[in-house]
C-alpha cells in the first residue's frame, strides 16, 4: 500500500500550499519528474495549485470538483490546476480514481486535452439543455427560460442573474463526460498508487476542512 496525506509545503515560489504527499513526496515532485509531452512547454510544475483546496476563483468549479472527488464512480478527477489562472481554463491535471470497500486507487495521472471542446456545445449545455431536465427542472423553468433561444437578451439576462446555476450545469452536463473520455486526456504516467480507504478518507476530510475554511 502507498501512503497519502496532506502537508503544508513551500512551493517553488516561496509561498505555501496544501499538497498531497504520497510516500513522503509531494505530488508536484512526481509530476515534475515526469514532465513530458505537452506539459514540458510549461516548465516547472512544482507550483501547481491543488484543485481540492477551495482556492479556485469560481465557486461552481470548487463545488464541481468536490462532487467528483466524493463520487463512488470510477472517474478522472481534477487534482491540480494552473496556479496563475486558478480555474479549469488552463492546465488541468487529472487522476484516474476508483474506489473499493477497503482501498482507493489512483491508477494514472494525466493532463486534460481541451482541443476537442466545442465552445458552442459547452455554452448550450446549461439551462437550455432540456435533455438533462428533471421533473423539478420542468416545474421550475418549463414555462420561462427553458424555451428561450440561446444567445437572446433574455437568456443572457437569466445567466447574469443565475451564473452559479448556469455554470454548474455546464460542468456537470458537458465537462464531466468530456473528462471521462480517455481520448481527451494525455496520460503522463501509470502511478499504480493504492491507498487504504480509511487513510484516504482522512486525507479527503482534511482537504474538505481546508476548503470550507477558505470559504469563510
Amino acid at each position: 500500500m502507498n501512503h497519502i496525506e496532506v502537508k503544508y509545503i513551500k512551493t517553488c515560489y516561496d509561498y505555501y500550499e496544501y499538497y498531497w504527499v504520497i510516500d513522503d513526496e509531494p505530488i508536484t515532485v512526481y509530476l515534475d519528474r515526469n514532465n513530458t509531452g505537452s506539459l514540458s512547454a510549461f516548465g516547472s510544475l512544482l507550483g501547481l495549485l491543488p484543485a481540492w483546496s477551495g482556492e479556485l476563483i469560481w465557486q461552481w468549479e470548487n463545488d464541481f470538483i468536490w462532487e467528483m472527488a466524493d463520487s463512488r464512480e470510477e472517474l478522472n478527477v481534477p487534482v491540480l490546476v494552473c496556479e496563475d489562472d486558478c480555474d479549469l481554463s488552463c492546465i488541468v491535471i487529472v487522476a484516474h480514481i476508483r474506489k473499493e470497500k477497503n482501498a482507493v486507487y489512483w491508477d494514472r495521472i494525466g493532463v486534460l486535452d481541451k482541443s476537442n471542446i466545442s465552445a458552442q456545445d459547452y455554452g448550450q449545455s446549461g439551462i437550455l439543455c432540456l435533455e438533462a431536465y428533471t421533473d423539478e427542472d420542468w416545474e421550475k423553468y418549463g414555462d420561462n427560460i427553458a424555451l428561450e433561444e440561446y444567445g437572446s437578451s433574455e437568456y443572457w439576462k437569466w445567466v447574469s442573474e443565475n451564473s452559479y446555476e448556469e455554470h454548474i450545469r455546464r460542468l456537470r452536463i458537458y465537462l464531466k463526460p468530456y473528462m471521462q473520455n480517455g481520448q481527451n486526456v494525455e496520460w503522463i504516467w501509470e502511478t499504480g498508487w493504492q491507498f487504504e480507504r480509511e487513510e484516504y478518507e482522512i486525507m479527503a476530510e482534511r482537504y474538505r476542512e481546508i476548503a470550507i475554511n477558505r470559504e469563510r
